[in-house]
């Protein structure tokens, strides 16, 4: 038996106070469904009201065990590289720090981990109790894996995106799932509906310019999408034993 899904859930988790969990679900048209964000206690429970969801968490799910310290491991490694033989971080945020994504470096104890972080190990937690095993599964109705929504517009871009939390970076994210064929808004209205008497009056037209968390929720949620629907165009960065990141593997036609 093969698990069939009927939505698709990304979550991103922020170094944000009040809102660290931005949370969407596309379906299978890639119609978006929900994007929200709020405490760990909404995202528990928008998570468990969900079914037949396989769910991309853009947070890291295991501690760093120390895989890049190992002989056999730094073989494999680019000798090129200057991250240091003791460097402090994962093996998959090796590889994609390597490609040139700027990735967050995950302690070796969930103690010293910084609090976001903390709050992704606790969602891991809360999902196992909601019945959501790791994907792949042949029958799971609840799966899920982690996801990183930085390196998701990285791998569809081709290359390293705009800057994160600025208007342009934004425009951009949101024109890239628009092209990969999510039914987002068309974020260049943005640019149409400017006239001089608004921008001089401080009001810009933002409302369909989704923020950097919402479009790398987006972005976690189409790759959830793929993984059930177009395998072929997804790849699986780092190791088993420390942590695998999911990501699209083709760019986008422009």
């Amino acid at each position: 038996m093969v698990a069939i899904f009927s939505r698709f859930i990304g979550v991103e988790v922020r170094a944000d106070k009040d809102y660290p969990f931005t949370y969407a679900t596309i379906d299978a048209e890639m119609n978006v469904r929900a994007l929200g964000k709020g405490s760990i206690q909404d995202v528990f429970a928008f998570l468990a009201g969900q079914r037949n969801g396989l769910a991309a968490i853009n947070s890291p799910l295991t501690t760093n065990k120390g895989l890049i310290k190992r002989e056999e491991i730094r073989k494999r490694l680019s000798p090129k590289s200057n991250l240091g033989r003791w460097a402090n971080l994962r093996l998959v945020e090796y590889e994609l720090l390597e490609r040139g994504v700027n990735m967050p470096k995950t302690p070796g104890s969930v103690n010293s981990s910084p609090r976001w972080m903390k709050l992704g190990f606790r969602l891991l937690e809360e999902l196992r109790k909601l019945g959501y095993t790791d994907y792949p599964h042949t029958s799971a109705e609840r799966q899920c894996f982690e996801c990183q929504g930085e390196a998701a517009f990285w791998q569809l871009l081709g290359h390293a995106p705009l800057t994160a939390d600025t208007l342009e970076g934004c425009i951009q994210r949101q024109v890239v799932l628009k092209l990969a064929g999510l039914e987002v808004p068309d974020a260049m209205q943005f640019f149409m509906e400017i006239t001089r008497h608004k921008l001089l009056d401080n009001k810009l037209p933002l409302d369909e310019v989704y923020c950097t968390g919402e479009l790398n929720a987006l972005a976690a949620a189409y790759t959830a999408y793929l993984c059930a629907n177009q395998e072929e165009n997804i790849i699986r960065v780092g190791d088993e034993e420390e942590g695998i990141i999911i990501l699209p593997k083709e760019r986008i036609i422009y």
